[in-house]
């Protein structure tokens, strides 16, 4: 999860012997791009993302399948910016690391 905050990229990498000079960063962002609603798109996540379905998982084990459904469909929903009815577009900011050698 820390692998969108710079010092720590620079820490691990240091670690491995890669000068803090060789190390540049550059904040991205990716569209996650979908032709259906946003609850759609979480049904893909949930059946083909590890993560995703590695947390529906252990909400199972705790009978909470239902407030995470809930959840990830309100997150899913609010940063949705397709302005095409029935279309998803969430965009998400990354953390794009480069390394000189």
């Amino acid at each position: 999860m820390t692998w969108g905050v710079e010092e720590n990229v620079i820490s691990r990498f240091e670690g491995a012997g890669v000068p803090k000079d060789k190390v540049s960063f550059q904040r991205d962002t990716y569209f996650f791009n979908y032709p259906g609603s946003p609850s759609e798109l979480l049904g893909e996540f949930r059946t083909y993302y590890g993560p995703t379905m590695n947390a529906f998982e252990a909400a199972e084990k705790d009978g909470r399948t239902a407030d995470l459904q809930r959840d990830l469909e309100a997150l899913f929903n609010g940063h949705n910016k397709s302005q095409k009815p029935g279309a998803t577009s969430i965009p998400a900011t990354f953390l794009r690391v480069t390394v000189a050698v």
